[in-house]
């Protein structure tokens, strides 16, 4: 059914989305604009294969483009309602941190990911 598979697209969307690595290179795309991969994993401090491996989900996803340079390669955000999902995001986690980061099904998973622990268990 449709319904089923927007819905399955949406959820793939949001995964895509929860990753501490591709978010924060979306959100350094967002911030600082197209940028070559070896500026990407060095601005991260993470390991080359492992930036290379988020790129391209996010290029597969859509949700990041790339554009050849000569022999380099350029990431950009691949759209600019992408720029405003990341800036809605940052609004909700600023108004909304406490109570986010307090429930016990999604704050817990967040702070496995980041290494941050949080702080009730309301969910």
């Amino acid at each position: 059914m449709i319904q089923d598979e927007l819905l399955s697209a949406q959820v793939a969307l949001f995964s895509a989305l929860s990753d501490p690595t591709r978010l924060q290179i979306l959100k350094l795309l967002h911030q600082k604009g197209p940028m070559h991969v070896t500026k990407i994993y060095e601005m991260l401090g993470k390991p080359q294969n492992l930036i290379s491996h988020h790129l391209n989900c996010l290029k597969t996803c859509g949700l990041a483009a790339v554009e050849k340079q000569g022999r380099k390669a350029i990431y950009r955000i691949a759209d600019p309602e992408i720029d405003q999902i990341l800036d809605w995001a940052e609004k909700q986690v600023v108004a909304q941190a406490e109570r986010i980061l307090s429930c016990s099904l999604v704050g817990n998973r967040a702070s496995r990911r980041t290494g941050k622990r949080s702080g009730g268990k309301h969910g």
